[in-house]
């Protein structure tokens, strides 16, 4: 098992996983933070060069260049292979801790934080590979995940080039009797954005259980209610309650103020919403939404 102790932060995506990288990066004494280091994002021109040879630093050539090329680096394609039923528990522990064991091992610091979506299809399979761990997952109102990625313009959206290289959502066809599999080439991108908040999270919050330190906190309990810094203390206290953590925490303090990573927002809100577009919505996303306590 990875013996160093270890945070770990996820979601399916749009929920603030970078702005808990840099928190716990700050706060945290003598940790190591990392946001998704095994994913080649270019968040724009000035910066895609110095942003790759971090993460390529970060990751050593071999792991995120050679070993990601041909996806045997790639904690996003494990939780996607678990979800679509063709990778066993066992088999995805063994392939998260030879993906993680030795990375982890090297990293600077008694503790080890990564953010990563990567790590959404695997919550039952952590407690498999990390002896001392804390797994933070993050949810959001479906309504609002919907127009992020919609604005964002990635998932279900990427070009011939970006197909090749990036990590390609899965889709109703890749799950093995999903009510929508017939379906899903007639569905508009809103509508598969729709599928995707809904089935993702049903299969993460259904596998949560296996996971004796894990928890899930809502984006908006954290980012947008009243007692925000109280959530986000309680988040950062859970996160911390475990061995290897020495010395004074920073402080949590105008944290919240800060703004990483928006999309743009052409994309309209629930209320601008067309009535089909409601319709389709409340029909794929309904009954989780109310599994998860969020009223229309």
């Amino acid at each position: 098992m990875i013996e160093k102790s270890a945070i770990l932060v996820t979601s399916i995506g749009r929920t603030g996983t970078e702005f808990f990288a840099k928190l716990f990066s700050d706060i945290v004494p003598n940790c190591t933070s990392l946001h998704e280091p095994d994913i080649i994002k270019f968040p724009g021109i000035q910066d895609r060069f110095a942003h790759y040879s971090l993460q390529t630093q970060r990751a050593g050539f071999w792991r995120m260049v050679v070993l990601k090329a041909f996806g045997k680096w790639t904690l996003a394609k494990l939780s996607d292979s678990k979800l679509q039923g063709t990778l066993s528990l066992s088999e995805a522990a063994k392939n998260l801790h030879a993906q993680r064991n030795e990375f982890i091992s090297r990293m600077p610091g008694s503790v080890y934080v990564e953010s990563n979506l990567g790590y959404y299809g695997l919550l039952d399979v952590i407690p498999c590979v990390f002896k001392n761990y804390r797994t933070i997952y993050i949810v959001r109102d479906g309504r609002d995940w919907v127009k992020s990625m919609m604005n964002w313009g990635e998932v279900y959206g990427k070009g011939r080039i970006r197909k090749l290289f990036a990590h390609n959502w899965p889709t109703a066809k890749d799950i093995k009797n999903d009510e929508y599999a017939s379906q899903w080439d007639a569905l508009s991108r809103f509508e598969q954005l729709c599928w995707a908040w809904s089935r993702l999270n049903r299969y993460a919050l259904n596998t949560i259980s296996e996971n004796p330190y894990a928890r899930i906190y809502k984006f908006e309990s954290i980012f947008l209610a009243k007692n925000r810094y109280q959530n986000l203390d309680d988040l950062v206290s859970f996160a911390v309650s475990l061995p290897g953590v020495a010395g004074e925490l920073g402080t949590t303090n105008g944290w919240l103020e800060q703004k990483i990573h928006q999309s743009s927002s052409q994309f309209p809100g629930w209320e601008q919403w067309t009535k089909d577009q409601q319709h389709k919505f409340d029909e794929i996303c309904g009954p989780q939404m109310e599994k998860l306590g969020y009223q229309a």
